[in-house]
């Protein structure tokens, strides 16, 4: 075979080799069959802010501690893949405990408003009031099992295995790899501009833009942990969802420096107005680790598959179809020694309808996924990929 005849082949091979989502090709695709435990803790590491719930033979209690202020809590269970109808419903008003507020409550394994028995799979739903607003989502991310009138709670470790097996891969890497302010190892995915396709440069003054706004977010935290831990707030409580931009796939604008100086300077465009932005998930991590890089917060974007829980569909691992369709971006972040997952998009239910230009206020309302359990993050989110560096 003659020197240009191989060089012909070299080249297609090449090309069919990186065209293989190797990646996706290590994903775990299916979540296989669920070990049936007895508790569920949502945060070991914040102080009066967690959701415990332990499957008590023919009860189910839940212990909750919160920041959070609200008139009262609507705990609801869903049948798996039932769509919206409640299986069991109650009300709870909280005890105040001066820096927090917590409640605690027992489901039975019998309920007669709901037709007699429990059995089967549910999921776990609480809301909160505020005032005389809406319900808010709170917490809902607990999958139980009722068989024999006996409780368990169901706990995925094959997701819980594969998301660990992608951390260790990625903590390979040196940790200083992911402390770059101008964020070029993550620029192709921030800075793209969704109508013209184009990455924005990112110069030094956004970036001490970027300083600016994060030093007047973490003014008051003395250790990273709480510095990170206002960044979560700030973009939990400011930052607004795109529903549209998220399902078409379209005009998901995630430019953190764009999105933080419309906001913060009451700039209108294409997905800001009057002190409100909106943006998808990739735009809530991306100025998650704008913020956090600026205090010199080592933090990663990585993207994965988010369990499906609205009213139409509540799932569980085992109903869950395309577990490996990537769907959903969040952050992991240095501290203290050791990587923490930080998912600020569940953190609100700030809605903006880009048809009707309806925006739609809750501010901050949890923490489950600031600093979550392994346990507590396998509930809904699996690994796909870790970016950067």
């Amino acid at each position: 075979m003659n020197k240009k005849k191989s060089l012909v082949l070299l080249l297609a091979l090449s090309l069919v080799i990186s065209m293989i989502p190797l990646q996706a090709s290590a994903a775990v695709k299916s979540a296989g069959t669920p070990a049936e435990v007895q508790s569920l803790t949502s945060s070991e590491n914040l102080e009066h802010n967690f959701v415990n719930v332990t499957a008590n033979g023919t009860s189910l209690y839940v212990e909750v501690e919160t920041p959070i202020q609200a008139s009262e809590f609507n705990v609801s269970v869903r049948k798996v893949q039932s769509g919206g109808s409640s299986a069991w419903y109650t009300r709870v008003y909280p005890t105040n405990a001066g820096d927090y507020y917590r409640f605690e409550f027992s489901l039975p394994n019998y309920v007669p408003r709901a037709g007699g028995a429990l059995s089967g799979d549910y999921v776990l739903i609480i809301t909160m009031k505020r005032g005389t607003g809406t319900s808010d989502v709170f917490y809902k991310n607990c999958a139980f099992r009722v068989s024999n009138g006996q409780f368990s709670i169901l706990q995925y470790d094959k997701i819980m295995k594969e998301n660990a097996r992608l951390d260790k891969k990625a903590n390979k890497k040196k940790v200083s790899n992911f402390k770059k302010t101008n964020m070029s190892d993550v620029k192709s995915i921030c800075f793209r501009d969704p109508v013209t396709k184009k990455v924005a440069s990112v110069t030094s003054k956004k970036v001490k833009y970027f300083k600016t706004v994060s030093n007047k977010v973490v003014k008051g935290a003395s250790t990273d942990y709480e510095k990170l831990l206002k960044i979560y707030e700030y973009i939990a409580e400011n930052f607004y969802y795109d529903d549209i931009a998220f399902s078409s796939g379209t005009k998901q604008y995630v430019d953190p420096y764009r999105n933080l100086y419309n906001m913060r300077n009451k700039k209108k465009s294409a997905n800001s107005q009057g002190g409100k932005v909106a943006t998808t998930c990739v735009g809530y991590s991306a100025a998650v680790c704008a913020l956090a890089r600026a205090q010199g917060i080592p933090t990663r974007i990585v993207n994965g598959h988010h369990i499906s829980l609205n009213n139409s569909s509540f799932n569980t691992w085992s109903t869950e179809k395309n577990i490996t369709e990537l769907d959903h971006w969040w952050n992991e972040c240095y501290v203290d020694g050791r990587w923490i997952t930080v998912d600020a998009t569940p953190g609100n239910s700030n809605k903006w309808n880009r048809n009707t230009n309806k925006w739609t206020y809750t501010g901050l309302t949890n923490y489950i996924y600031f600093d979550p359990t392994p346990e507590q993050l396998a509930t809904s989110h699996v690994l796909l990929e870790i970016k950067g560096a």
